[in-house]
């Protein structure tokens, strides 16, 4: 239950990689002078940093619910057997 209440957290982080990224390639596109691009390159490093940190939260989510369903598995088969 921990895990499902910090979701929409997650999701927000991993999605701010994505944004950054799409905003250089916009900048890049416009031809904005370099300090801009130096600004985005920045947030692009932040949000390459958070993606990284979300997965960590994706792996150990993906461990627990195989985990349970193996488990859930398990328990069918010792009732039934």
């Amino acid at each position: 239950m921990g895990m499902l209440s910090t979701t929409a957290y997650v999701l927000t982080m991993d999605i701010f990689g994505q944004i950054a990224d799409n905003a250089g390639g916009i900048v890049e596109m416009c031809q904005q002078p370099t300090s801009v691009r130096e600004i985005i390159d920045v947030l692009d490093t932040v949000g390459n940093t958070t993606k990284v940190t979300t997965k960590g939260f994706a792996i150990g989510s993906t461990v627990l619910a195989s985990f349970l369903l193996f488990s859930a598995y398990t328990d069918e088969i010792v009732t039934f057997a």
